[in-house]
């Protein structure tokens, strides 16, 4: 365990101080040419690559695609259903006689590049955005990892929305798709949010739904609804996992509302309140578009609560979350005045994300999740 908060503290500061150097700087040049490509972008990067490429069984499906890579490298085909350009990368790299810790660095190097570069004119977030990838979102990275690099890509492609650049946004998702079938649910989305529509902006409306979620939380109410579910997860690439019925609609009755999870709906209910004055506060970006696919994630994740096979498509929306409280961080610290309010809610971002953090060092301590840090060589 002490070698795993060494390795997460120290990746976890490295990024933040990065972060900060790169907002101060930001700042400085805000009415001039900034200078995006510095040490203080570079070096975060270059080290959440490293770290989590050298890593071993770091990720609850970490052992399966190490068990695909090492299947190409001796010319045999462990499973035959995976995505031509995930398969062709993999496949490539393997067959060339790289080390699989050059395989996993440069999967985490693009999921950590893309969202960089997506913020890369937005430095006052850089502080923020690594804190919350690194208290929480890296281990979802480590482990959904064909999923979630075709999530940091959607926050690229994200851009063209606002802009409505329909060409350059479907060259993302077809990207995704050969990556992963769950890119087939942003197509959506490009028609879903234009440009000065927001149509989420009402308060009590938006409150009425987040406890409307929990009341109906943990219900199983889909079986009558859902019959032919299996056949729209096999469509974007789930069927491996979840292969009938049952499986799908099972509930984890093992889930349980701890005060993490509490938390997490209480920072729900204050993202609320205060998303028509970030909004306000950051017009010239896309935080209406990550706020919104989160609120509703947020919205279906309680509905589905304890129900894994059917919350999985919605991690393009869920994992927003990221995005949208780095947001709030920012105006709670420079834009939003000083107060004991805004300091409280500040301080509680960091300790409910410091808790997902210390729980996911527990549990892996406890061999519940693959999140106790190992170095590829400790395996030999």
């Amino acid at each position: 365990m002490i070698q795993t908060i060494y390795i997460y503290t120290l990746l976890m500061l490295i990024m933040i101080f990065s972060g900060y150097i790169y907002m101060k700087r930001y700042y400085k040049c805000i009415d001039s040419k900034f200078n995006w490509y510095n040490i203080d972008f570079i070096l975060p990067i270059i080290c959440f690559s490293f770290i989590f490429g050298i890593r071993y069984n770091v990720g609850n499906d970490y052992m399966s695609y190490l068990d695909i890579y090492e299947g190409y490298a001796h010319y045999y085909t462990i499973r035959d259903d995976l995505e031509i350009g995930f398969e062709f990368v993999t496949r490539l790299m393997a067959e060339i006689g790289l080390h699989y810790s050059i395989y996993f660095g440069l999967i985490a190097f693009l999921q950590i590049f893309l969202i960089y570069y997506t913020f890369r004119k937005e430095g006052y977030l850089f502080p923020f955005l690594s804190f919350m990838i690194m208290s929480g979102a890296f281990l979802g990275w480590m482990s959904v990892i064909r999923q979630s690099l075709v999530w940091c890509l959607f926050v690229y492609a994200i851009p063209f929305i606002k802009q409505r650049r329909f060409i350059p946004y479907m060259l993302c998702v077809v990207i995704g798709f050969t990556l992963h079938k769950t890119a087939l649910l942003l197509i959506p989305l490009y028609f879903i949010f234009k440009p000065g529509k927001d149509f989420l902006r009402n308060i009590p409306l938006q409150l009425t739904l987040l406890f409307g979620a929990l009341f109906l939380s943990g219900v199983s109410i889909w079986n009558q609804y859902l019959n032919n579910i299996d056949v729209i997860l096999s469509l974007i690439g789930l069927g491996d996992r979840y292969s009938n019925i049952d499986n799908i609609l099972a509930i984890d009755e093992e889930y349980v509302y701890g005060p993490r999870t509490w938390l997490i709906f209480s920072l729900n209910v204050i993202l609320i309140l205060y998303n028509k004055k970030i909004k306000d506060t950051f017009p010239s970006s896309n935080i209406s578009i990550y706020y919104n696919l989160y609120i509703v994630g947020s919205y279906i994740n309680l509905l589905l609560v304890g129900n894994h096979a059917l919350q999985r498509p919605f991690l393009f929306f869920i994992n927003m979350n990221i995005i949208v409280f780095s947001y709030l961080m920012v105006y709670l610290w420079k834009y939003g005045g000083k107060s004991i309010t805004h300091t409280f809610i500040f301080l509680l971002i960091i300790v409910t994300q410091l808790l997902s953090l210390s729980s996911t060092i527990y549990l892996g301590d406890q061999e519940i999740m693959k999140a106790t840090y190992f170095f590829w060589w400790d395996q030999i």
